[in-house]
């Protein structure tokens, strides 16, 4: 009873402070983004400059490859015109292709800033498009795809679980350090110390309005932009273990500090370091140890699964046990903590 006594004291508390406002504003803003200036899809558009002095068929071969890769081609008559398209459109590439003792060239007129793979992806599109239409060639490539066949979601709803691993979870670490150091200021942590209730009923209370907050702010998100293609139950069976593990993490924090201000620093700083995880989660190429150890990066991946039509089961429920058991021992050493510096 004096649990949810504390609980109910402190949500209301929580209405008449900014901070829950802060939060839920900015799953609303975040939502307003996504529909109203991201698309659904984002894809690169190129356009390519061509010149190519080859049959018909080769012309028509091109286009298709280049069409398939995301570029827009545009054909000229010549490379003069070519080099003065690109020149006047810092964002497109040239290309002429022209045959030349029997052989057939290829001159690729770049900007100066493409990367070594765009390079790479449009040689491929032309040059094994052309190979194929060799007389009596055979394709005999085969691909192996490890991981199967893997479900592509919509650039929305690939950025949504970015979200709800900043916001959800690790916002909470920011604003129940906020919460504690505002009691100390006002004396209520100092006339807590002297009433019956048990230090963890106070620190519970804490992290049930973080869970509040944090459950009604992803859920918001989620709805307007996932609708009802996410699966809710693991969504927030894993909103719960991990705001209450970024809330217990921001309780440990706080407790070797008197004010916010001392504080600020190392709060933003493991939040910045739990952010390096968005990195790899859009880069997955790069995922060197020192993020994949980061608590945010099989977070954001567990997010997501519960965003796909088949979700892996034991992947999110790993997490959601993991996380738990990690917020019990934070909370366990805050518990310890606030007993010795509570009236601090």
């Amino acid at each position: 009873m004096k649990l949810l006594y504390s609980f109910l004291k402190d949500m209301r508390l929580s209405f008449k402070s900014f901070y829950i406002y802060i939060e839920i504003g900015f799953a609303l803003i975040f939502v307003a983004i996504m529909l109203f200036v991201v698309p659904e899809n984002i894809r690169p558009q190129v356009t390519v400059y061509a010149h190519i002095d080859l049959p018909e068929s080769y012309l028509s071969a091109a286009e298709g490859a280049l069409s398939k890769e995301g570029y827009d081609i545009t054909m000229l008559s010549s490379r003069e015109e070519v080099e003065s398209e690109i020149a006047s459109h810092r964002s497109s590439v040239g290309l002429v292709v022209s045959p030349e003792g029997g052989k057939i060239v290829y001159d690729y007129i770049l900007q100066g800033y493409e990367s070594e793979k765009f390079k790479n992806v449009i040689k491929a599109s032309i040059e094994g498009t052309f190979v194929k239409m060799a007389p009596g060639f055979q394709d005999v490539t085969s691909v192996t795809t490890i991981e199967g066949d893997i479900e592509k979601l919509s650039t929305r709803l690939n950025m949504l679980p970015v979200f709800l691993g900043l916001n959800a979870a690790f916002m909470g670490l920011f604003i129940i350090a906020a919460y504690i150091f505002l009691d100390k200021e006002e004396g209520t942590i100092k006339a807590f110390a002297v009433t019956p209730a048990k230090v963890w009923h106070y620190l519970a209370s804490k992290m049930g309005v973080m869970l509040v907050t944090g459950l009604l702010s992803g859920l918001i998100a989620t709805v307007f932009i996932a609708g009802g293609k996410a699966h809710y139950f693991h969504l927030i069976m894993l909103i719960i273990s991990l705001n209450a593990f970024g809330s217990a993490l921001g309780l440990f924090i706080a407790s070797f500090f008197d004010t916010m201000t001392k504080a600020m620093g190392w709060l933003y700083v493991s939040i910045i370091i739990l952010a390096f995880a968005a990195v790899s989660y859009y880069m997955p190429a790069f995922s060197p140890l020192v993020i994949r150890i980061l608590p945010s990066y099989p977070m954001l991946f567990a997010f997501r699964e519960t965003l796909h039509e088949v979700v892996d089961l034991g992947y999110v429920y790993a997490n959601v046990g993991g996380f738990a058991a990690a917020a019990v021992v934070f909370f366990l050493l805050s518990n310890y903590r606030f007993k010795k510096t509570l009236t601090v």
